[in-house]
């Protein structure tokens, strides 16, 4: 367990690199905006590709998969709703930024963050599995995200922007990866050698721009706020808690409740604040609350890594 616990450190060490960079100067907060797109342009992508053309499809392969499928899309309604009941029983006013913090705790970061965690800790099996799990994500992000935000305006989803927002490099990465997985293509040595280095890299750089991120925020406002550091301790504590619950007692692949519990565990999206800000809602509210389950998620996460590895055998 020390062992486990060690690796976990180290990873997350890295975002202190990155806090203690932007604080010396050396990575201003204005570098995060550029880092951030070698890694959703380029790095990550080539960490999905090389990741699943390299996996097996078999039947154990496939069950995982739509286990994690449907289990994501209940987590989401299963959070919406448990969210919903949280702010309406705390009373958070202005009683518009109620739907905000609906999907503050709903959502988690699963991808820009998960995928780089994931892969260090638990390897290819359940990183595969995290994959699948952030195309729900995305969706949700896309779909359910905005109805939450805004909650009482009436405001409807454009199934169009829902579905462009699908099109990205990452989701490009992963159907050219099943495309190569289900035909049994394999991919020449150099190229493979290419992707499997370049995705290597996202995972120490994708944990200095989480530094970055943290280094330029504020945190002092959010503390003061004890209504809203609740629903930051909902996100990154009651919500992994009641997915293990719900998933304890299930016949499940242990992979996939791992999978599951894990992704749960994760902080809320930094992609949250971004769609606030085209609703015209507090944005501000969600980048604070953001910064917050971050920075506990570096507490939080390697313990609920530790005994995710004690419970489930992946």
């Amino acid at each position: 367990m020390a062992t486990v616990f060690i690796k976990v450190m180290t990873i997350f060490a890295m975002i202190g690199a990155g806090f203690a960079a932007n604080k010396a100067g050396v990575l201003p907060g204005r570098s995060s905006r550029y880092i951030s797109a070698l890694l959703v342009y380029v790095t990550t992508p080539c960490l999905v590709l090389s990741t699943i053309a390299s996996q097996d499809l078999t039947g154990e392969m496939i069950r995982m998969s739509l286990e994690v499928v449907i289990g994501t899309v209940i987590f989401f309604c299963a959070a919406s709703l448990i969210s919903y009941l949280i702010v309406k029983a705390i009373k958070y006013e202005p009683g518009s930024d109620r739907g905000a913090l609906c999907a503050l705790m709903t959502s988690c970061n699963t991808g820009f963050m998960g995928f780089p965690v994931t892969k260090a800790i638990f390897g290819d099996r359940i990183f595969f599995l995290f994959i699948i799990q952030n195309i729900l994500l995305n969706i949700y992000l896309y779909s359910g995200a905005i109805i939450q935000i805004n909650q009482g305006s009436g405001e409807k989803v454009s199934l169009k922007k829902t579905a462009s927002a699908l099109l990205n490099p990452c989701m490009a990465a992963a159907l050219a990866g099943v495309i190569l997985m289900t035909t049994g293509t394999g991919l020449p040595y150099p190229v493979m050698d290419f992707l499997t280095t370049m995705g290597n890299s996202t995972i120490p750089v994708s944990m200095v721009v989480v530094g970055i991120q943290l280094g330029t925020s504020d945190l002092k406002e959010v503390v003061g706020n004890l209504k809203l550091m609740f629903c930051c301790f909902c996100n990154v504590i009651l919500m992994p808690l009641l997915t293990l619950a719900a998933v304890w007692l299930l016949p499940l692949a242990d992979a996939s409740k791992l999978t599951l519990v894990f992704a749960a565990a994760f902080p809320s999206a930094v992609l949250i604040v971004a769609i606030s800000e085209t609703q015209n809602k507090n944005s501000l509210l969600l980048s604070q609350g953001v910064a917050m389950t971050t920075l506990m998620s570096m507490l939080t996460l390697p313990v609920w890594a530790v005994i995710l590895m004690q419970l489930f055998t992946y």
